[in-house]
């Protein structure tokens, strides 16, 4: 399994699932504190390039990448798509600029983009080449589209039994994976480099409240619980891995 409906760090550009609602952000909210240094991480896989001037964070959720996106490109204009009311009204609370759209629909006219980053919200959109297609037609010379999704869900016991159980539970339940995008970025007419990256967290409250909230999800939507309850645990050991795609387009390609 690869991406999922139910702790991913953004959010839809098409409106969220059911169920997206404030216990959701809780756990994105809980997710950015445990895992969020990764997308630091994920950012310098990044080629070396003048810093970005317009950055586009689609999906973007309660906001944890487009954080960490102004934190790293702080004189960038850096504007939050989605297309659920509340996240956009949170991230302009934030002082972020925000744009309303279905990206079932395309990719918005916003002119010129420097960075694309789709962290976790591609797999939510029915017509993905489309988007891409037009991401790429944004983009300005040297710009790069940055794709990321969990490959799996995150793990935190140290023995694995009962999280092995699960998680293929959740895979037969359909909890939205996703594919390679790699053919899919490769036909919108970019250059395509895939790299994996596992992040591990320390124990701590807000990892057991990350991990509560998952037991909770296995236990009321798979019926499973694990073999000792979490309080008994010494030791988490909470941990994660992302696939990111970083595609870009020669110049002399680009419009």
């Amino acid at each position: 399994m690869h991406g999922h409906d139910h702790g991913s760090d953004h959010g839809s550009g098409h409106g969220h699932r059911p169920g997206h609602g404030t216990g959701h952000q809780e756990v994105l909210d809980l997710e950015a504190l445990v895992f969020g240094h990764q997308l630091h991480e994920v950012l310098d896989l990044l080629p070396p390039a003048a810093p970005p001037r317009h950055v586009v964070d689609l999906g973007a959720g309660t906001g944890a990448g487009t954080r960490v996106l102004r934190t790293r490109f702080p004189t960038a204009r850096t504007t939050a798509v989605d297309h659920d009311p509340h996240m956009l009204e949170r991230l302009r609370q934030q002082g972020f600029d925000v744009h309303d759209a279905d990206l079932d629909e395309g990719f918005p006219d916003l002119g010129a983009v420097d960075l694309v980053w789709a962290s976790s919200s591609l797999h939510h959109v029915r017509r993905p080449e489309g988007l891409l297609a037009g991401a790429r037609a944004a983009l300005a010379p040297g710009g790069v589209v940055l794709v990321v999704e969990l490959d799996g869900l995150p793990r935190f016991l140290p023995a694995p039994e009962f999280e092995d159980r699960a998680h293929a539970a959740a895979l037969a339940a359909g909890w939205n994976s996703h594919p390679d995008w790699t053919p899919a970025l490769r036909r919108a007419g970019l250059t395509v480099t895939r790299t994996s990256l596992t992040t591990t967290a320390p124990d701590g409250p807000d990892a057991r409240r990350y991990a509560r909230a998952w037991f909770d999800r296995f236990a009321s939507g798979l019926g499973l619980v694990p073999d000792h309850p979490l309080p008994a645990v010494p030791d988490l050991a909470p941990r994660v891995t992302r696939t990111v795609w970083v595609a870009t387009a020669d110049q002399e390609e680009l419009p």
